[in-house]
């Protein structure tokens, strides 16, 4: 009798261990505290430039900056050379949602919020120090407030990729020398009746035919900053450069209404001033990379840099006043520009 009430119990307990093991246990309740888990946001940040340029570096800061200060909750992929499209297409794409921040060259985006092309115009700016004293003025708050009007975009800041200079083919030795030479140009009215104006014949042609426009002799130069020089090889066939100086680039920085509202609401103030701030870093590292540049330029592959004289600057200066004062009154910003102007005057 002891034997089989041994074996009735050991089989109850096989039992009740085997059902136990085919009930599925309940989850237990989710609470609301710190250690909840929160999904991942990602957002997608665009150029249309090489991994190598100053914007894709922006775009870099960017990403380092906000997954720091949002502890990984937010998350940035980064996609350069036009994968997601040209700069038409990355603003397109900011209102659908398939791109969340990017950067553009200000006529560029001027098609969408006109007042953006306020800094477009070859001297508008006389220094790093002027162009930002600007950008931290209200004329840069007025643009910030159209984009928001207008697109519904929030402007952070601007990039920059370094100063544009004049490089050729043959020595360029005086403003009166770059008269009849065919210069590549970005498109855009800013930029072709300024160079027009300056003696040359503009000629728009893409960035991507640019290297071998330059090394057939289709054009005789082009303008661009030292370091878009070094990195796409530009030296190999121009081994001059004419120091003008005309374009202090701005490249605004935008972030998508879209692109906020899928960030947590507790974020979303952090991811902005992560990216103002990566605007201050981009510029600073940009400006003493552009110095580098130019010493690589120099000492390892031969290029020789003629300075503008100060009598050629300020004729310079007075012969794009015109294009700078018509494009204000066509964007109907004649006073940003006098404001601009008076700023400068501290510089």
């Amino acid at each position: 009798m002891r034997k089989l009430a041994l074996i009735v119990c050991i089989l109850i307990m096989a039992s009740t261990l085997l059902t136990g093991c085919g009930t599925t246990p309940k989850e237990a309740p989710k609470t609301k505290s710190t250690d909840a888990e929160v999904e991942t946001v990602i957002l997608k940040a665009a150029t249309n430039n090489p991994k190598t340029s100053g914007h894709y570096k922006g775009l870099e800061i960017f990403k380092k900056l906000v997954e720091e200060r949002t502890n990984g909750v937010v998350q940035v992929e980064l996609y350069s050379d036009a994968v997601l499209g040209d700069e038409e297409q990355m603003a397109e794409g900011m209102k659908m949602g398939t791109v969340d921040a990017m950067m553009a060259a200000s006529a560029k985006y001027a098609n969408f919020v006109p007042e953006m092309d306020l800094y477009s115009p070859p001297y508008t700016f006389k220094s790093w120090e002027h162009m930002q004293a600007v950008v931290k003025s209200d004329v840069n708050e007025k643009i910030a407030n159209a984009v928001k009007e207008r697109r519904g975009d929030i402007y952070l800041g601007v990039f920059t990729d370094g100063v544009r200079n004049v490089f050729t083919r043959k020595p360029v030795n005086s403003l009166d020398e770059l008269k009849g030479l065919k210069l590549r140009t970005m498109t855009g009215p800013n930029e072709t009746n300024s160079w027009k104006a300056l003696g040359t014949n503009p000629t728009p042609l893409a960035y991507t035919e640019l290297y071998a426009a330059l090394e057939s002799g289709v054009v005789d130069g082009a303008e661009n900053s030292m370091a878009a020089i070094l990195n796409m090889k530009f030296y190999e066939s121009c081994k001059y450069v004419y120091k003008t100086q005309h374009n202090y680039l701005t490249l605004p920085f935008f972030i998508s209404a879209k692109a906020i509202e899928k960030i947590p609401a507790d974020l979303r103030e952090i991811v902005i001033q992560a990216g103002m701030d990566t605007c201050k870093e981009q510029i600073d590292w940009a400006i003493e990379n552009d110095k580098k540049a130019e010493e690589i330029l120099v000492t390892q592959h031969g290029i020789t840099i003629v300075e503008m004289s100060k009598e050629d600057k300020e004729k310079a200066l007075e012969l794009c006043n015109n294009v700078q004062n018509e494009n204000a009154a066509r964007i109907k910003m004649e006073a940003d520009l006098e404001k601009i102007r008076e700023i400068g005057k501290n510089y």
